[in-house]
């Protein structure tokens, strides 16, 4: 006699129905978790790129305020003239040179626009307002031969200056500043030897501003940018080189030293509205900016873009200038300030130790 075959039931309607859902919900909760942790990724890659422009900005201004003021082997003695010239002259008689041997006049080493006041608007195109232009000046840290200055177009329209070392040179002028298009005529000083030429130092004029775009005008990511001083004869200067990226505030206190110790004294907004301290430096004049040793750098770095959910209602410190305005919108920002000594300003006035 045959066995009965067994019979092989399926899932039912309710048990599909059920398994349905709680793959529903596992699938719901993978996808949940992969969707936090991607956004967590991307703001902490958002973050992370945020911390590293506003140390990029700091450095990238320090590098550059520590060698303000080097004019090289040049004698300044006390009744040196310190001339606060404009920013982005292109003719030598205006940028504030004046050889002489008893009182020479020197353009200042440092100089700003205070929430860009009186900035020289045709090299600082597309500012962002009531953020501070700041000027450098200094001679490059490298000679070059008077000889390769010849013929070199590149150069023709820059500023160079070479200082005399021989005794026989015109003393009424230790020194020159002529452009590369002078070249060999206009760089006729020797070197101790009184024989050979005297080596040249490229004169180096650079300013630091924040701009409304990075790359592409009107892509609205705030970015501070370098512009140096070209010697284009046209009067405009089209070198503004994107640094970093996020960069929508910039503001300095400067340290004034009035005694002549080479250290800071007052701090000041050199504004002169913004209380400095103490009291008594808010308007800074030619002998204030000669006295400058020491910057407090203050950069506002936001993220490039928003954050969902996020609202900024913060204010934000920033020196002597106080805070910032709250924004309200979803970017994330932080500030970063460094104090930046200035050894080439500083270092002369120092006092001698004798052993």
């Amino acid at each position: 006699m045959r066995a009965p075959a067994k019979r092989h039931f399926g899932f039912t309607l309710i048990e599909l129905m059920i398994a349905i859902t709680l793959g529903l919900i596992i699938l719901a909760a993978l996808t949940s978790f992969f969707v936090r942790t991607s956004d967590n990724r991307r703001e902490l890659e958002r973050n992370s790129r945020q911390i590293e422009n506003g140390r990029f900005a700091i450095n990238a201004l320090r590098d550059d305020l520590m060698l303000a003021g080097f004019y090289a082997d040049i004698t300044q003695p006390s009744t040196t003239v310190w001339d606060v010239t404009d920013a982005c002259k292109t003719v030598l008689a205006d940028m504030g040179w004046k050889p002489d041997q008893l009182s020479p006049q020197l353009p200042v080493p440092i100089l700003v626009y205070p929430l860009g006041v009186g900035r020289p608007t045709g090299c600082t195109p597309d500012y962002v307002k009531d953020t501070d232009v700041i000027v450098i000046r200094r001679l490059n840290s490298e000679p070059v031969t008077r000889a390769s200055l010849t013929g070199v177009t590149a150069v023709a329209n820059v500023p160079y200056v070479q200082i005399s070392e021989c005794p026989k040179d015109d003393t009424t002028k230790p020194y020159v500043i002529a452009t590369g298009a002078d070249a060999p005529a206009g760089f006729p000083l020797k070197k101790q030897n009184c024989v050979n030429f005297a080596e040249v130092r490229r004169y180096r004029e650079q300013l630091y501003y924040v701009r409304d775009y990075s790359v592409t005008a009107g892509d609205g990511i705030p970015t501070l940018v370098r512009v140096e001083l070209d010697g284009d004869d046209t009067g405009t200067i089209s070198n503004a080189i994107p640094l970093v990226d996020g960069i929508e505030n910039l503001r300095v206190d400067w340290g004034i030293d009035n005694d002549g110790d080479g250290l800071p004294d007052v701090w000041s907004r050199c504004d002169g509205a913004t209380p400095s301290v103490p009291a008594g430096k808010e308007a800074c004049v030619a002998a204030d900016w000669a006295n400058v040793m020491a910057a407090k750098i203050y950069v506002v770095s936001r993220n490039l873009e928003a954050t969902t959910g996020y609202k900024d209602d913060k204010k934000y410190a920033i020196g002597l200038s106080g805070s910032t305005a709250a924004t309200n919108d979803s970017y994330r920002r932080h500030v970063y300030s460094a104090q930046i000594n200035m050894p080439n300003r500083s270092g002369p006035r120092e006092p001698a130790f004798s052993s």
